[in-house]
C-alpha cells in the first residue's frame, strides 16, 4: 500500500523534479507534490504545509542553504533532503550540520526512498520526544504546584538521611527557609539528641521495610509547640536505590481538643461518681428506715411487704454502688451485678441451703443506668418469686440465672427453677402480685417482652434491645497503643 505524502520540491529543472517523483512512487509513496524555484514561492508553500522538502543545492534564485535558514527562522521542523547533481563532501557535512536530514546525488536516486523513510522516522521520533518532554514538564509543574500548596510537610531522604526533596510547607510550619533544609542531614538541622532520635526512626523504616506512624512534638524557635502526625515509608527508584519518604501533618488543634475533651470527661466521671455515691447513700437511708419500720410491725403481711420493698431499694442502691466503685460513667457490666444481687437474695431466703443450688450462665453485658435499674428490679422480683414459691427447702432444688446478648443486640435475662411450677391456666399478667405487676410495667419500659413457661419448674425470660449508642466495645490495650509513639523534636536554631 502506497503511503500518501506531501512533497515540496525546490528545483529549477522540471524534468529532475519528475524523476524524484517517479522514484518516490517506485518506493511505495503516493506524493502530492509542488515544485518551486523562487524564495517567494517557497515561503508561500511552507504554509501548505509539506511533509518533506527535496531541494537542489544550487539554483539561481534560491539555494538549499537559504531554504534551510528560512525554515530555522520560522521554527519549522520539516525533513529537508538535499538532492544535487554535484556536491562535495565538505558541503554535504555543512548542510547536515545546518539541519538537513540527508543528502544524495541525482545520479543515485535509488537511495531516495530509504532516505525519505529515515527522515520521516526521525521527525516522528522528535515529535514523540517533544510531546513526552511537554507531558513530563506539565507533570512536574502539577506535582510541585500540588506539593507546595499542600498543608502537609513532605520530604524524601536518602539512606544516609540527607534531604533530597522537601516541599516549601516547611517554611509555614517550621518557619525555616527551604534552602536551609535541602541537602542537609538531621544533625545539621537539629540538636544532637533530636537528630539521633530522628535518624533512628529513619533507620527503623529502612531496616524493617515497613511504614511507621508517630506523633512528634515540634518545638519552634518562637517557643511554640506543634504536634505533628508523621508517616514514614521506604521506597526504591528504578535503579534500586532505597529512600525514606515522609509526610507530616500539623494536628496541634486536634491534640489540644482531645486533651481538653479528656479533661472534661475526667471531670464528668468524677461528678457522676459523686452523684451515684450520694444516690446510693440516700437509698441506703431509705432502706434503713424501712428496716426500722419493719421491726415495729406485728402484722406479718405488712412486715413482708415492707421487707420486699426494702429489697427493691437495696437492688437499686447496689447499682449506684457499682457505678461509684467500678462503673464507667452511666454504664456497668450487668453480669457482675446480676450475680451479686442473686447471691444476696439467695442467702437472705435460704440461709441453710447448698450454695450449689444457685447456678449462673452469665455473659458480660454493658447496660446504661436507664436500662440497668429496671432490669435489676425485674431480676429482684423474679428471684424473690423463685425463692419464695419454688419449694425452697426441697433437697436438690436449683435456680438458674442466665444473661446473654444476640448478635442483633437483644439482651435476654432468664430466671428458671425446678420447683412444682405454676398452676395450670395461671396468667401471670393478671396476677394481683405486686412483684409481677412491677415486672410487667418495667419490661414495657425497656421495650421488652417477658415469656413464662411452665413444666418441671417455672422459667421467666425477659428480652429487650440493648441501646445501640451505649454498646460496650473494648479496644485491646495493644491496639490502643500501637502506632502512637511520641518523639520530641526541637526546631533548627
Amino acid at each position: 500500500m502506497s503511503v500518501p505524502i506531501r512533497v515540496l520540491i525546490l528545483e529549477d529543472r522540471p524534468e529532475d523534479a519528475e524523476l524524484m517523483v517517479h522514484e518516490l512512487r517506485r518506493s511505495q509513496f503516493e506524493p502530492d507534490w509542488r515544485r518551486v524555484d523562487t524564495e517567494s514561492e517557497y515561503n508561500a508553500h511552507l504554509g501548505w504545509p509539506p511533509d518533506l522538502i527535496l531541494a537542489d543545492y544550487n539554483m539561481p534564485l534560491l539555494d538549499a542553504t537559504r531554504a534551510l535558514a528560512l525554515l530555522e527562522e520560522l521554527d519549522l521542523d520539516i525533513p529537508f533532503i538535499v538532492v544535487s547533481g554535484a556536491i562535495g563532501e565538505d558541503v554535504a557535512v555543512a548542510m547536515m550540520r545546518q539541519g538537513a536530514s540527508d543528502y544524495l546525488l541525482k545520479d543515485r536516486l535509488a537511495r531516495l526512498g530509504p532516505a525519505v523513510r529515515h527522515a520521516l522516522s526521525e521527525k516522528q521520533l522528535r515529535e514523540e520526544t517533544h510531546q513526552a518532554e511537554e507531558a513530563f514538564q506539565a507533570s512536574e509543574i502539577r506535582f510541585y504546584s500540588f506539593m507546595n500548596n499542600s498543608p502537609a510537610l513532605a520530604y524524601i531522604k536518602d539512606e544516609d538521611g540527607r534531604i533530597l526533596y522537601m516541599n516549601n510547607t516547611c517554611e509555614q510550619i517550621w518557619g525555616v527557609p527551604l534552602s536551609q533544609c535541602l541537602g542537609k542531614l538531621d544533625r545539621e538541622l537539629w540538636p544532637p539528641d533530636i537528630a539521633a532520635r530522628l535518624r533512628a526512626s529513619d533507620v527503623y523504616v529502612l531496616e524493617k521495610g515497613e511504614p511507621s506512624r508517630m506523633t512528634e512534638e515540634v518545638l519552634l524557635r518562637n517557643g511554640r509547640t506543634l504536634h505533628m502526625l508523621s508517616f514514614r515509608f521506604p521506597f526504591s527508584d528504578a535503579a534500586g536505590q532505597l529512600f525514606v519518604g515522609g509526610v507530616s501533618v500539623d494536628v496541634s488543634e486536634q491534640i489540644l481538643a482531645e486533651r481538653a475533651l479528656a479533661k472534661a470527661l475526667a471531670a464528668k466521671e468524677v461528678l457522676l461518681k459523686e452523684v451515684h455515691h450520694r444516690v446510693k447513700n440516700n437509698l441506703q437511708v431509705i432502706s434503713s428506715l424501712l428496716a426500722i419500720q419493719t421491726e415495729s410491725l406485728t402484722d406479718p403481711i405488712a412486715h413482708q411487704a415492707l421487707e420486699e420493698s426494702q429489697k427493691r431499694v437495696q437492688s437499686m442502691a447496689m447499682i449506684h454502688e457499682k457505678l461509684t466503685r467500678d462503673g464507667e460513667g452511666d454504664q456497668l457490666d450487668f453480669k457482675d451485678y446480676a450475680e451479686s444481687l442473686s447471691r444476696d437474695l439467695f442467702y437472705s431466703y435460704r440461709t441453710d441451703s447448698d450454695p450449689k443450688a444457685l447456678r449462673f450462665e452469665l455473659d458480660p453485658i454493658w447496660l446504661e443506668l436507664s436500662q440497668a435499674i429496671p432490669c435489676g428490679l425485674i431480676l429482684n422480683e423474679l428471684m424473690t418469686n423463685a425463692l419464695k414459691h419454688a419449694a425452697p427447702n426441697q433437697a436438690g432444688g436449683e435456680i438458674l440465672v442466665s444473661l446473654g446478648c444476640s448478635p442483633e443486640g437483644l439482651v435476654t435475662l432468664t430466671v428458671a427453677d425446678d420447683g412444682p411450677g405454676l398452676p395450670a391456666g395461671f396468667d401471670w399478667r393478671k396476677s394481683p402480685s405486686l412483684g409481677l405487676r412491677i415486672v410487667d410495667i418495667l419490661s414495657r419500659q425497656l421495650d421488652g417482652t417477658v415469656e413464662q413457661t411452665t413444666g418441671k419448674g417455672t422459667t421467666f425470660s425477659l428480652t429487650f434491645p440493648q441501646l445501640q449508642t451505649h454498646r460496650r466495645e473494648k479496644m485491646p490495650a495493644a491496639a490502643e497503643q500501637s502506632g502512637w509513639n511520641k518523639t520530641l523534636v526541637s526546631s533548627a536554631s
